[in-house]
């Protein structure tokens, strides 16, 4: 399992030297991260929206507070419309937005320059945090069972006796019912027809009778089921 965690900051020596403490943690604890820069709330966000590329899930979130443009109490605000349980960790050089971080439930306050202990402390916390919220399916692989984070789902296809688990790196084969598969999954997932359930975070456009998936990927949408998934888009991407 990995934990995805961002960095943002408009510092460009902080980001760097936040990053490097980071994998450093994460090495002594055997963790396995992928650690992410961005050096404005705005190139952030476009790597959310997948602007130019695959669109990404973060599981932390250590944001400068004072940057340029859009500030990181503003960022963390729109974000938590959408997404509640991105563990959030400010960093800043001065107390004075601490009180905010109660309206958008930011884990902690670090501040600049950061300790080292103290940011081991936190993402400890942080970490645990995360794993209780990372829905996980529980698959039957050559004889098997492995744990894949839910997030990397893009898309499910039901065959006659078997389906396939389509994610951002592999496929899995596995000899489970998609009614099954469907039961492990959570609201970020619509079932959008009799074989196929697709992960509402990687669809790009739907129409009347088919999504099109931020990969490319066309898959069926049944008339009878246009309504809900409907619905369970705009949920999910307005937070409602």
């Amino acid at each position: 399992m990995e934990i995805k965690i961002a960095v943002c900051d408009d510092d460009q020596h902080q980001t760097e030297y936040t990053k490097m403490l980071v994998n450093k943690w994460a090495g002594k604890n055997n963790i396995k991260a992928a650690v992410d820069m961005f050096g404005s709330a705005e190139n952030f966000k476009s790597a959310l929206n997948g602007n130019g590329n695959e669109n990404k899930a973060f599981d932390i979130l250590l944001l400068d507070i004072q940057m340029d443009g859009q500030n990181g109490v503003e960022l963390a605000k729109e974000l938590r419309r959408a997404d509640n349980k991105l563990i959030i960790i400010f960093i800043t050089a001065v107390p004075d937005f601490i009180n905010e971080g109660y309206d958008v439930s930011a884990l902690h306050y670090l501040m600049k320059p950061v300790n080292e202990t103290k940011l081991y402390e936190v993402l400890d916390k942080a970490v645990k945090a995360a794993a209780k919220n990372l829905t996980a399916l529980f698959l039957p692989v050559e004889g098997e069972q492995i744990r894949i984070l839910a997030s990397d789902v893009i898309y499910i296809e039901s065959f006659a006796h078997f389906s396939e688990v389509i994610t951002i790196k592999d496929v899995f084969k596995v000899k489970m019912h998609i009614s099954e598969l469907e039961k492990q999954l959570d609201e970020k997932f619509a079932r959008c027809h009799r074989s196929y359930i697709v992960g509402l975070r990687y669809i790009d456009k739907i129409t009347k009778t088919e999504i099109i998936l931020d990969n490319g990927k066309t898959v069926p949408l049944s008339r009878r089921l246009y309504g809900e998934v409907n619905k369970a888009l705009i949920k999910y991407f307005t937070g409602g």
